[in-house]
């Protein structure tokens, strides 16, 4: 597969880590109106096209989930003996 550069987003993680706040706004709003209600499914909409634009920039399906800490674990060295 050969790479993609998109020249219109230099730093497409930092430029969907902006947007965070706006996703959880949206998802506050969804609370606020009818469950499945044309209101809320309009919201759904603009926050599965954020979704999909930020899997399309950063290639991580789950762009926007909770992750959580990672280890600072690695591989022990390999041993190649004296």
């Amino acid at each position: 597969m050969v790479p993609v550069r998109y020249t219109g987003v230099a730093n497409p993680h930092e430029a969907f880590a902006g947007l965070k706040p706006f996703r959880e706004t949206l998802i506050r709003m969804q609370g606020t109106v009818r469950p499945f209600g044309p209101d809320y499914l309009i919201l759904e909409a603009v926050k599965k096209a954020l979704e999909t634009a930020a899997y399309h920039f950063t290639r991580e399906p789950d762009f926007f989930s909770l992750k959580p800490q990672q280890s600072d674990y690695r591989a022990p060295p390999s041993n190649t003996g004296p």
